[in-house]
């Protein structure tokens, strides 16, 4: 029986019987290898059971599973443990909404800090082809609009083009303000067309585009916008 109790065992055919696998020693239970205590190795079962490996030797919390540096689409971590793909940034259309640096990069160069302008205006725009004002929206509908905090003095010239009014006939760029009538439906507010050259120089908080328009109740509504480069 002692020997037995040095085999190992399947829950079907019982007790391993043949000459102990390469590596294991005279008083392995149950086929489990000895590890240091400092790998977690469980204790040795009581009674017969499945053979199963122990836990792995370490975890990271949770909050540390990403490593520090990473591929911009995934790779491996630590001990060549891969970790779930990070989604690629995506400006849904509008090339002005992430932050480009010197490079030709995303976000902030390595060692830099942002010095952000002191008012922002919450600006939600209509990523869709049908004008607002023709069909039925609603607010509530995330996949429909992108939400953005844009630096009241930004000209109305440049948020234009950072929502990807960029056709070379100026006419044609055209930034639409549209207001909630309710239950879905929009009415055309304030148009900004790219060659009225004398508008679209103006920041937008000359317009009324600053940041009381927090869409909280008793307050303003928050901005939104519909914009084309078609001349539509």
């Amino acid at each position: 029986m002692a020997n037995l109790a040095r085999a190992g065992f399947n829950s079907f055919h019982g007790f391993d019987n043949g000459p102990m696998p390469p590596g294991f020693g005279p008083a392995q239970p149950f086929g489990i290898p000895q590890y240091p205590a400092f790998y977690g190795a469980p204790a040795p079962a009581p009674a017969p059971q499945s053979f199963c490996w122990p836990a792995a030797p370490f975890q990271f919390p949770s909050f540390q599973q990403q490593p520090m540096f990473m591929p911009p689409y995934g790779g491996f971590g630590m001990g060549g443990t891969t970790y779930p793909t990070v989604a690629p940034f995506t400006d849904y259309g509008f090339p002005g909404i992430h932050l480009r640096n010197h490079t030709g990069g995303v976000g902030l160069p390595p060692g830099y800090d942002y010095a952000f302008p002191q008012e922002h205006c919450k600006i939600h725009v209509f990523k869709t082809k049908e004008k607002p004002w023709q069909t039925t929206m609603f607010k509530e509908d995330a996949s429909k609009h992108v939400k953005l905090f844009v630096p009241t003095g930004t000209t109305v010239k440049e948020l234009m083009q950072n929502l990807g009014c960029t056709n070379e006939e100026a006419k044609k760029n055209i930034l639409y303000e549209v207001v909630e009538s309710g239950n879905g439906q929009w009415k055309v507010g304030q148009r900004f067309a790219g060659d009225d050259k004398d508008k679209v120089k103006k920041p937008i908080s000359e317009y009324g585009w600053r940041g009381d328009r927090t869409g909280h109740p008793g307050e303003k509504p928050i901005v939104w916008c519909w914009v084309t480069k078609d001349g539509q």
